[in-house]
C-alpha cells in the first residue's frame, strides 16, 4: 500500500471520528426535544389551567421514572445521611424550578422562555461566588455582565407578538434559579446513586408541592378537560422531555463528557425561537435577538472560565 494512500485514509478516519463526535444524535436529539417543549407547553396552556399543568407533568414523570428503575431492579433507598441534601435540592430546586417555568410560560412568550432560562448558568455561578467555592475571575465577570445587559434587552423590549410580560420573564427567571439548586445540590449524589434514581425523588419531592398547590385546578381539569392536543402536550412534556430527553443527554455526556456536550445546550434557545415563530407566530425584535445573541455569549464566557478551572 502506498504511503500517500494510509495518510489519506488515516486523514478521512479522523475526519469521520470528528464529525461523529459533533454529530451525536443523542444530544442533537435531546436539544430539539427541549427546544419544541416551549411552544408545546404554550400552546397548551391556552386551554390547560396553569397549575394542573405544572402539577401533572411531575407526576407522569415520576411514575415513569419508578416504572423504569423497577424494570431494571434497581433499588430505590437513599442512605439516611443523604436525605437533608436530597429534599433541599427537591423542594428548594426541583419545585421552584417547574412551577415557576409553567407559571412563567404562562405569562411569557415561548422565545423569551428559552432564552432566559439558559441564564441558568450565570446565575449558579453567582451562587458558587457568593459561597466561595469557586474564584472570581475578570472573564467570568465579563461574561456575567455580558448576560445580564442581554437579559436587560430581551426583558426591557417591547415583544413584538404580544404574549411576553415582564411577570412572565421574572417568573422565568426565578425558574432558573431553581435550576442552579437542582444542578449545584444534588451533584455528590448523582455520583453515589446515578442520575435517574436521583431525577425521580426530586422530582416526587416537587411533585408533593405542586399538587398540594394546584389540586383544585387539577379537578377542574378532570371535570372540564381540555382537547386531546393539550393532553398530548402535557404527555410529551412529561414523557419525551423530562424523562427521554434527559436519558439522551446522560448518554452523551457519557460519550462526549460535559465540555463537549454543553455546546449543543445553546441550540435549544434557536431551536424554540424558530418553532415558537412556526407554531405560534412568536416574533422577537432585532434589538431582542441581540439581546439573546449576546446572553448567550456571557453564559459561553462563564461556562468557558469554570472549564478551564476544573481541568
Amino acid at each position: 500500500m502506498r504511503p500517500h494512500t494510509s495518510t489519506a485514509r488515516l486523514a478521512s478516519t479522523i475526519r469521520n471520528a470528528r464529525l461523529r463526535r459533533w454529530l451525536q444524535l443523542p444530544a442533537l436529539a435531546a436539544v430539539v426535544i427541549w427546544g419544541a417543549a416551549f411552544p408545546i407547553v404554550k400552546f397548551a396552556l391556552a386551554e390547560f389551567p396553569v397549575l394542573a399543568y405544572a402539577a401533572l407533568r411531575p407526576v407522569i414523570a415520576v411514575a415513569v421514572l419508578f416504572g423504569l428503575l423497577w424494570v431494571r431492579g434497581e433499588p430505590l433507598g437513599i442512605e439516611r445521611g443523604d436525605w437533608r441534601r436530597l429534599l433541599a435540592a427537591g423542594y428548594g430546586g426541583m419545585a421552584l424550578f417547574q412551577l415557576c417555568f409553567i407559571l412563567g410560560l404562562g405569562y411569557t412568550s415561548a422565545s423569551h422562555s428559552a432564552l432566559l432560562l439558559c441564564t441558568s448558568p450565570l446565575l449558579g455561578a453567582v451562587a458558587l461566588w457568593l459561597t466561595r467555592k469557586e474564584p472570581v475571575s475578570l472573564r467570568s465577570l465579563a461574561g456575567l455582565l455580558l448576560g445580564l445587559t442581554g437579559v436587560a434587552l430581551v426583558v426591557v423590549q417591547a415583544d413584538p407578538s404580544g404574549t411576553a410580560s415582564l411577570t412572565g420573564d421574572l417568573l422565568t427567571l426565578l425558574a432558573a434559579l431553581g435550576w442552579v439548586g437542582v444542578t449545584v445540590l444534588p451533584g455528590s449524589l448523582v455520583a453515589r446513586y446515578g442520575p435517574v434514581k436521583v431525577t425521580a425523588w426530586l422530582l416526587l419531592a416537587g411533585a408533593t408541592v405542586l399538587v398540594a398547590i394546584g389540586w383544585r385546578e387539577m379537578l377542574v381539569a378532570v371535570r372540564q378537560p381540555p382537547s386531546l392536543l393539550a393532553w398530548l402536550s402535557l404527555l410529551y412534556s412529561a414523557v419525551v422531555a423530562m424523562v427521554l430527553a434527559n436519558v439522551l443527554w446522560q448518554r452523551a455526556v457519557r460519550a462526549l463528557g460535559s465540555t463537549q456536550t454543553l455546546v449543543f445546550f445553546y441550540l435549544q434557545p434557536v431551536i424554540a425561537i424558530l418553532l415558537a415563530a412556526v407554531v405560534l407566530g412568536e416574533r422577537l425584535n432585532p434589538l431582542q435577538l441581540t439581546g439573546g445573541a449576546i446572553t448567550l455569549l456571557g453564559v459561553g464566557l462563564v461556562q468557558r472560565h469554570r472549564r478551564s478551572e476544573a481541568r
